[in-house]
């Protein structure tokens, strides 16, 4: 994804927008491009996975992201962020142990 300040917001061309990720190499995430990312990853574990495996893993990579992002914030929230379910996410949690 390309993305562009508005003309005359950007002090430094440098910079990301605010809430964006740089990462090592200097490329700036958005939060969609980084929940992405955290699914590829997981789904890249399990190139033989079924379908439906694929699915759950899809969903617990999101929520796994949303609760390393920020642990503070509720079930409820997490698991709106994530499309998921609160016990997807307290389940998620424990697994963590955040």
């Amino acid at each position: 994804m390309t993305s562009r300040w508005v003309n005359g917001l950007q002090d430094d061309a440098a910079s990301a927008p605010p809430h964006w990720f740089t990462d090592e190499a200097g490329d700036h995430f958005c939060l969609a491009c980084r929940r992405e990312r955290a699914v590829e990853i997981a789904l890249d574990d399990a190139p033989d996975a079924s379908t439906e495996a694929r699915a759950k893993l899809r969903s617990a990579a999101v929520v796994e992201f949303e609760l390393e992002r920020d642990p503070e914030r509720t079930e409820g929230e997490i698991a709106r962020s994530a499309r998921t379910s609160i016990g997807a996410v307290r389940k998620a949690r424990k697994r963590l142990g955040v």
